[in-house]
């Protein structure tokens, strides 16, 4: 794929994702860019993308301030983790990835909110949140697995 074909691929992901995002407000529609990315093992494309991903999701408030960088950095990690014991294009790789992430996702805004002087946290809309994105992050995955073009999507350890 060419340059110029992959940067209209990832400006079409980002504007569908931002739709996503106002459509459910809470969810963050763009982590499955990095999934996609770290399957892919395309750290050149991280490395432009990634701090466009943090300033979109700070300006549209998905997160309390600098908690997008932590969650970022948790999914990485969780993905690098998770690629010692599993495939990582398999479905069920994916799917116990976003389930722990999903735990995640709610267990940072819970240690930030104190920190963000967040008057009054609201566990269950949160837990809410957190259970959209663990279904989310998976359904997302497998439909843009399929639309990426070229032979990315056969990428295996």
């Amino acid at each position: 794929m060419s340059t110029f074909q992959e940067c209209c691929w990832w400006l079409a992901f980002v504007m569908a994702s931002i739709v996503a995002q106002a459509l459910a407000p809470g969810l963050d529609a763009l982590v499955v860019g990095i999934l996609l990315l770290l399957q892919e093992r395309n750290y050149k494309t991280l490395a432009w993308l990634l701090p466009i991903f943090i300033i979109l999701q700070e300006g549209m408030g998905t997160r309390p301030f600098g908690g997008v960088l932590l969650w970022y950095l948790a999914v990485i990690a969780s993905f690098k983790i998770g690629r010692w014991l599993f495939e990582v294009g398999n479905f069920v790789f994916i799917f116990l990835l976003s389930t722990c992430l999903g735990g995640a996702y709610f267990g940072l805004a819970w240690l930030l909110a104190p920190l963000q002087q967040t008057p009054a946290f609201d566990m269950n809309a949160m837990r809410d949140i957190s259970l959209l994105q663990a279904v989310y992050m998976p359904l997302a995955w497998r439909i843009l697995t399929l639309l990426r073009p070229g032979d990315r999507n056969d990428v295996s350890e």
